[in-house]
């Protein structure tokens, strides 16, 4: 396995050593599996992480265009 540097902010570093305490596992792999990632978690599309939103906002029944002449496309 080949190493890297990587700088994180010191609340992201906290933030993870406080998880690496809780599970048991060291910073290095929850870093490892972060940026891996994993398959399940990259492959969703934008309808599958937001499916559940339709509808749920209100609006007008006017279309969300802008009439102003200086906004109008030639």
């Amino acid at each position: 396995m080949q190493g890297i540097t990587i700088k994180l902010s010191e609340a992201t570093l906290l933030q993870l050593k406080r998880e690496a305490s809780e599970t048991g596992r060291s910073v290095s792999a929850l870093i490892r599996e972060r940026v891996e990632g994993s398959p399940a978690a990259t492959a969703a599309s934008v309808y599958a992480l937001t499916f559940d939103l339709a509808g749920s906002l209100s609006g007008g029944r006017l279309p969300a265009t802008n009439d102003r002449p200086k906004f109008r496309r030639s």
